[in-house]
């Protein structure tokens, strides 16, 4: 997934949650960064974290980037290319997510 090169905020879905050593939920995202996704009213207002349903009705909704709004040299800074296509996960050797087709 390629993201535009102006300066704004870099919106990427959202493929998958893992917790945190806190418990905090953790988005990843499918340009390879991950984001905290919390629910502390009246700051953050994200209820559909803390349940399993309301996590899964998220998957491949946009969600600002921070990192990917980070420009170096004029481009985003992004490792989308270091991502399964299928699966998701950053491909650093570690295992693919259960059923994905790639990680034979």
């Amino acid at each position: 997934m390629n993201g535009p090169t102006y300066a704004g905020r870099m919106q990427r879905a959202i493929v998958g949650y893992h917790r945190d050593e806190f418990g905090d939920w953790v988005a990843e995202l499918d340009c390879g960064h991950q984001r905290h996704v919390r629910h502390q009213p009246p700051f953050q207002l994200r209820p559909w974290v803390l349940d399993a349903e309301g996590r899964r009705d998220r998957l491949g909704e946009p969600l600002d980037c921070g990192l990917c709004d980070q420009a170096a040299g004029g481009e985003p800074v992004c490792f989308a290319e270091m991502l399964c296509p299928d699966c998701g996960v950053v491909l650093d050797g570690g295992p693919h997510r259960p059923g994905c087709p790639s990680g034979r």
